[in-house]
């Protein structure tokens, strides 16, 4: 193993024994080779800790960091920030999952815009039992990027590669203020003084689980964002706009008229490859939206897929058909 690999995956695990084998040989199975891969083991009790040890003793680039007592995730992903040896960092959680190609392409992109501090990817939305649950979409250009933080994260966690030395040295790393949105605080800092990205590729899917955050845990989260959300420029939005934003980030059922004029608003002084790159964001948004779980108004959803449709037919008729005919 290179003393300074290129890359360093970073991996917080916690009780994650059942996909955790499978989470790890994702990274192992990567066509990029110069890594390392640091594995902060927070006190687990199922075995995961165990797991990883064998790991390490069959690829020398994987390494083990073991806390005696519970830190959290935050408290984690620093510790491992100090560790890392890589000019870069890929996160990847314990539960998920990345494509063989994912390392190669972010890396592939960085070096084309070496000007980029932080480069994540689209994503798929799958169950414990590995079935396609939903289709994740993110906005692609730095200035949608922006946009798109006034409201909710811009960017997957498990997907993204950043560059060491703005997160970890300017920037100081995760806040532990945080303990669930932490990512969302994080990209807000990094984007406003450094350019970033999406690649509209799927190279994760996201492992959703019905136990991954519990009420109080989601009601935290949503506690957070907002806390992050209205520290920022909102002065294009009305009270409704930003109440339709932030029920989109919810998943509150919200009038899709009012959410896409919010989107249209925020899109407004954009040009060229951003406008586009706006629309297309809009209509994966409203997409969601129309699917938004407890809607009781099936025609107020099937109006949303309308605006959506009209916005971007072709991306609503790969949406649909990746997500629904695809499940193979």
């Amino acid at each position: 193993m290179s003393a300074t690999p290129r890359v360093t995956v970073l991996m917080a695990s916690y009780n994650a024994g059942r996909f955790l084998d499978a989470a790890i040989r994702s990274i192992a199975g990567q066509t990029f080779r110069d890594w390392e891969f640091l594995i902060v083991d927070d006190a687990s009790s199922d075995g995961s800790r165990e797991m990883a040890a064998r790991w390490t003793e069959r690829d020398a680039r994987i390494r083990l960091i073991t806390n005696p007592e519970n830190k959290g995730q935050t408290l984690c992903l620093n510790q491992g920030l100090r560790e890392a040896r890589g000019e870069w960092v890929a996160r990847q959680d314990a539960d998920d999952l990345s494509h063989p190609l994912r390392l190669a392409r972010q890396f592939e992109w960085v070096t084309c815009h070496p000007e980029t501090a932080l480069v994540g990817t689209a994503g798929r939305m799958i169950d414990a039992t590995d079935r396609l649950r939903g289709l994740l979409d993110v906005p692609a250009t730095h200035r949608t990027i922006q946009k798109a933080a006034l409201f909710l994260n811009p960017f997957l966690h498990t997907s993204v590669l950043f560059r060491t030395r703005i997160i970890r040295d300017e920037l100081g790393g995760y806040d532990p203020a945080y303990r669930i949105s932490q990512d969302y605080d994080l990209w807000t800092r990094v984007i406003a003084r450094h350019p970033s990205a999406n690649l509209q590729n799927r190279l994760v899917c996201y492992r959703h689980l019905d136990q991954s955050l519990s009420k109080a845990g989601c009601s935290r989260a949503y506690l957070e964002a907002a806390q992050i959300a209205d520290r920022l420029d909102h002065r294009h939005l009305d009270a409704g706009m930003l109440r339709s934003l932030y029920a989109l980030r919810e998943g509150r059922p919200t009038p899709g008229g009012t959410l896409a004029r919010s989107l249209r608003a925020l899109g407004r002084d954009l040009t060229g490859g951003d406008r586009l790159a706006w629309r297309r964001y809009s209509a994966a948004l409203l997409l969601r939206a129309s699917g938004t779980p407890g809607s009781k108004h099936p025609l107020a959803a099937l109006g949303t897929l309308g605006r959506a449709f009209f916005q971007q037919p072709a991306l609503v008729a790969s949406w649909l058909t990746e997500r629904f005919l695809k499940q193979g």
